[in-house]
């Protein structure tokens, strides 16, 4: 339940230096956390795969289940894993948050970490094994304070397995070489990060944007604008188990729509709007819409995989258009019926 209090601790991201403070002991090395919000078909993988990880101590790793449902649906799949979890040497600790919005959720994770370093996967991932192994082997080689790396889809259906739009659609891979600069290059669906520098208030997840999503970004900006360094991670990667709710095309278009207007809004947050940018990609998004939509129509009849991607383009460039706040779609706090149209918090 919300109050004044918590409220108040709402903290704007400070535009200062990163802070260079040692550590204090901690017990684990890393904090894995894995927010979920009615997915316990799903959630069992994701646990199974970060208890398998490979190249690390098992006694280094925690993993924290944030269950953001109001009944703690998942405390029951997370008391069954409990038996696992000692077998591998992996502390398991389940915590539940009710309150709407997918950050407090992700807030409350980052309260419980008892790690200096943070690992964020979603509730419908699997980690390959040598995920975390690689993801803290390139943080220590490049001294980024944020590590984001790529998320590869797993279809439902056998049709989407073969289709290039969904794998295009649903494929976060920048192509780049781990170390290369990443700030809009990934999200908190495969994140490591330092606590200490980049949590600097009690709310590192803005409670504003837990229901439209966007708040990784906002936290990952808030880095880069206090000095830290966010870097892409290769061959740090992900599975995404995609349902098939999600491969149709009113979750494919609204998604993109929301995902574009969240990239335009960033470009007002802080205390100085960044008006040149915003409106440069006012005209990137009416350009997208100008030439997408009459070219999707064109290469309907001859490529539909390249229709369908000018397509969802040209959508893209409506969400740059039309970004203002208020008309934000929401993307997470849905209920269990509106699941699947978001990685965590539909």
């Amino acid at each position: 339940m919300e109050t004044a209090d918590s409220a108040a601790m709402i903290a704007e991201p400070r535009d200062t230096p990163i802070g260079l403070e040692s550590s204090p002991a901690a017990p684990y090395r890393v904090s894995i956390i894995v927010v979920t919000y009615f997915r316990g078909d799903f959630l069992g993988r994701t646990v199974r795969s970060c208890l398998a990880q490979r190249g690390i101590d098992p006694a280094d790793i925690e993993i924290i289940v944030v269950d953001g449902s109001p009944a703690a649906t998942a405390r029951g799949i997370v008391e069954g894993l409990s038996a696992e979890a000692a077998r591998a040497g992996v502390a398991l600790r389940f915590v539940h948050d009710p309150r709407r919005g997918i950050s407090h959720s992700r807030n409350s994770g980052v309260a419980a970490a008892r790690a200096p370093l943070v690992a964020f996967i979603d509730d419908d991932e699997e980690a390959d094994p040598d995920w975390l192994a690689r993801m803290l082997d390139c943080r220590q080689r490049y001294d980024a304070d944020i590590l984001v790396g790529p998320v590869y889809p797993r279809f439902e259906l056998e049709s989407a397995r073969g289709d290039p739009f969904w794998n295009w659609y649903f494929t976060v891979d920048r192509k780049l070489p781990s170390g290369a600069e990443a700030l809009r290059g990934g999200g908190t669906h495969n994140c490591l990060f330092v606590k200490r520098t980049c949590c600097l208030s009690e709310e590192p997840f803005d409670p504003e944007f837990g229901l439209t999503g966007g708040e990784d970004s906002r936290f990952f900006l808030g880095v880069a604008r206090r000095g830290g360094r966010l870097l892409w991670c290769a061959d740090g990667a992900i599975r995404e188990f995609i349902p098939a709710s999600r491969t149709a095309w009113r979750y494919a278009l609204r998604r993109r729509f929301r995902e574009n207007q969240l990239m335009m809004q960033s470009f007002t947050w802080g205390t100085s709007p960044d008006i040149a940018r915003l409106a440069f990609w006012m005209g990137v998004g009416l350009a997208q819409m100008v030439g997408y939509a009459p070219a999707a129509l064109l290469l309907w009849a001859i490529d539909r995989t390249r229709a369908r991607i000018c397509l969802v383009k040209a959508v893209g460039g409506a969400g740059k258009l039309i970004w203002m706040k208020r008309l934000t779609l929401i993307g997470y706090g849905g209920g269990a019926a509106a699941s699947a149209l978001s990685p965590s918090q539909g």
